[in-house]
């Protein structure tokens, strides 16, 4: 098999800063959609929706919906930061080496169904 070597010159940075906010804003609410349950299901979360602090912000399912949203913002303001930090050392290094092996189509094949 041959190999083709291409070289890392530059990332999309909000590209790549949605992919990340997106990411953790699904494991986000999975996780607290899934303790909103549990919680709830076996009562833990009574004591708290009973306090005023919990019921202003309307107790876990609040939550849910909003811990999504920030996760969402944070995740997309350090996955865009980090990428633009990667973008200057590649641009300050010459680029990244990467080498992909061949397996059959042709690399004008990828994305495409």
């Amino acid at each position: 098999m041959s190999n083709l070597k291409l070289k890392l010159k530059k990332v999309d940075a909000t590209k790549y800063g949605i992919i990340v906010g997106s990411v953790m804003a699904l494991l986000t609410f999975i996780i607290l959609s899934l303790g909103f349950l549990f919680t709830s299901l076996i009562g833990f979360g009574s004591g708290v929706d009973s306090t005023g602090l919990g019921m202003m912000l309307g107790g876990g399912i609040f939550m849910v919906i909003l811990g999504p949203v920030l996760y969402f913002v944070v995740g997309f303001l350090f996955g865009w930061i980090g990428c633009m930090i990667l973008n200057f050392i590649l641009k300050k290094s010459g680029g990244l080496d990467i080498e992909f092996e061949k397996s059959g189509f042709e690399i004008s094949e990828i994305g495409k169904e």
